[in-house]
């Protein structure tokens, strides 16, 4: 059937998918109940995925996660414990035989589209983040086997870049609205974008992430002729896709109601932060093959391509060969825009005298690149495996010592409100870990350390009874709190206040708790504590409750101890370069100006490329240095 609507010889009609994934956690029994579930809902295929990580990541995050960001090293632990094989998939393929479903899998590698031809698969889907992995579709075009593909991660100019390019090699191909954030927040869905990608492509679809049904049925009802979302036995389980996947019976309701329509606004394609960690994560940069010297000229021999893509993307390549490169650059070392420009070397890096306790974002990984500045401040943003793990050379006898304390253990947010027992525990157990790292690492800096921490409060599904919530999350956050321990006079505790809308795990969930001035000053008296105040969790809450942001910090300042700094835009658009977003910096620091406080900036990714985009934002906030 798949065929006849791609040649649009059937009309009114939807071809349905159910993305099993990775949704069967590695085990064939749970895989096959899956397909069962799928089939009893109605749809018209299953979809499985197919990778060889040692053909898309680098080695040395294969061997140590923790070197990337953070989100890599869940990342690799789960995508090596859910492939399947070969036994595994003559069973899976039988299974669909046997039910009548389509079978289609997702290659991430050459070696994976052979695997995938042992079978009778009517297609091959391409991941968003293989969009412009040209030397992967190219091979899975010689198949003569029409490939779908999904556009998250990719703006519109770049997904007309990559349409240019399947066009002049005459690429069997489909297009699929996605969004690649799990779950995807309905502001960031842009449904009537189906409308811009009928230029673009003779079929078009949608591949979902969202909650809920009625999504995929308005995007039918604009022209998606193929609907994807995932499935799963229990949203609940821990995983990367199951919380943005759907149960068997929201499946029945999908496939029974895929006819009604429920108009969901929006045409613009855009790429939130989420998507830009999902980029930096799934998709390729490349990789220098050997030590490069400054002066060389940029070619094809010097690099090959892997992930995380936290450099150049593939389709920036050939703008940047036969250019000088302007730096040395180390065997293996990700290569970015910022080695082609003439920039100043962190070490070299020319910080204004402010006013108040400035100082640098880092982690344990790259502080010997920052350390020579001694800078007055040090924050360093640690993962599980920094607090739990030993750790050397991390040392500065100028620096005041911040540390962040993790915001995920195990694959679950760091919630000591919870009223999941385990999770609490978890929560309290690497926030005690975190309190003696710091008291460990202390001696080697200056003064009194601090450590900000999260105290939890959010969950994935929109809640109305915010005030309810709100009594109870604070008892817990008290009774739960009061189990750490500490000695006040030796560290300096400071819980950071929350923005509604955070993005965690790849998705936006919903705050709770630590957002409201009254809720934050009843915890800091009950504790004798102060705060981290991060002045674009307070916009970004303020501007959801339409409260004034300089009223809102006089009635916190008292309590304010350290800052982070970082523009915002709208009510989810955290870590935004400064003024390039929405906030009045000027009064908020005015209204700050007699207090006592450390403070660092937080830029989206700004540690990337050398920290160019952390270094910009000093110079940019060199306008307040009277003042802050």
């Amino acid at each position: 059937m798949l065929k006849k609507i791609l040649n649009k010889e059937i009309k009114n009609k939807v071809y349905i998918i159910a993305e099993i994934g990775i949704n069967h956690n590695g085990k064939l029994e749970t895989a096959l109940k899956l397909i069962e579930k799928a089939s009893e809902a109605g749809v018209d295929a299953v979809k499985f995925q197919k990778r060889n990580i040692k053909d898309i990541y680098t080695e040395k995050t294969i061997q140590d996660p923790n070197t990337q960001e953070w989100n890599i090293e869940y990342l690799i632990k789960e995508l090596n414990t859910c492939e399947l094989g070969k036994r595994d998939y003559d069973i899976i393929y039988e299974k669909c035989n046997q039910l009548k479903l389509d079978l289609i899998i997702t290659p991430f590698d050459i070696e994976s589209v052979d695997f995938i031809l042992n079978y009778k698969v009517v297609a091959f889907k391409n991941a968003s983040c293989n969009m412009n992995n040209y030397k992967l579709i190219d091979y899975m075009s010689e198949k003569k086997l029409p490939i779908l593909i999904s556009t998250g991660m990719w703006s519109d100019e770049e997904i007309r870049d990559s349409i240019e390019y399947f066009k002049k090699k005459d690429i069997n191909y489909t297009l699929l609205l996605s969004n690649s954030t799990y779950p995807c927040p309905y502001e960031d869905i842009n449904i009537t974008y189906l409308n811009t990608l009928k230029k673009y492509s003779n079929i078009i679809g949608y591949s979902g992430h969202e909650h809920g049904t009625f999504i995929p049925i308005a995007a039918a009802a604009l022209g998606a002729r193929i609907i994807e979302k995932h499935i799963t036995l229990d949203k609940s389980q821990d995983g990367l896709d199951h919380k943005a996947s759907m149960e068997p019976e929201e499946w029945k309701e999908m496939v029974k109601n895929i006819r009604l329509l429920e108009k969901s606004l929006g045409d613009e394609k855009v790429v939130n932060q989420a998507e830009s960690l999902a980029k930096q994560s799934f998709c390729l940069s490349p990789y220098s093959k050997r030590d490069i010297k400054k002066g060389e000229i940029f070619t094809k021999d010097m690099f090959e391509l892997l992930a995380p893509g936290k450099g150049l993307l593939q389709k920036d390549l050939i703008s940047f060969l036969g250019k000088k490169i302007e730096t040395d650059i180390q065997k293996n070392t990700c290569i970015s825009t910022s080695m082609f420009e003439k920039t100043i070397p962190i070490s070299e890096w020319k910080i204004e005298k402010f006013k108040k306790w400035w100082g640098l974002k880092c982690r344990f990984s790259d502080f010997h690149l920052y350390n020579p500045l001694s800078a007055p401040v040090i924050e360093f943003h640690c993962s599980q495996k920094d607090v739990y793990d030993s750790v050397t050379g991390i040392s500065s006898k100028n620096s005041q010592l911040v540390i962040h304390a993790p915001e995920i253990v195990d694959r679950m947010l760091v919630d000591i409100c919870s009223t999941d027992e385990f999770q609490v525990n978890k929560s309290l157990d690497i926030l005690q870990q975190s309190i003696n790292r710091t008291l460990e690492l202390s001696k080697n800096f200056k003064g009194k350390p601090k450590l900000v921490i999260h105290f939890g409060g959010m969950c994935l599904e929109k809640k109305d009874n915010i005030e309810g919530i709100r009594e109870d999350l604070m008892k817990r956050s008290i009774e739960n709190f009061k189990k750490l321990n500490y000695d006040e006079s030796l560290i300096e505790i400071l819980p950071e206040n929350l923005p509604p809308k955070p993005w965690y795990l790849g998705g936006e969930w919903n705050q709770y708790g630590f957002m409201l001035s009254e809720d934050m000053i009843k915890f800091c008296e009950k504790f004798n504590l102060k705060i981290t105040y991060d002045i674009c969790h307070a916009k970004l809450f303020c501007n959801y409750f339409n409260k004034d942001i300089v009223d809102y910090t006089k009635k916190i300042k008292k309590y304010i101890s350290h800052l982070h700094i970082s523009d915002t835009r709208g009510i989810n658009g955290e870590g935004v370069q400064i003024n390039e977003g929405d906030t009045d910096f000027q009064p908020i620091f005015e209204e700050l100006k007699d207090l006592d406080y450390s403070w660092v900036t937080e830029i989206w990714s700004g540690h990337i490329n050398n920290g160019k985009e952390q270094y910009k934002s000093m110079k940019l906030l060199e306008e307040y240095k009277n003042i802050l």
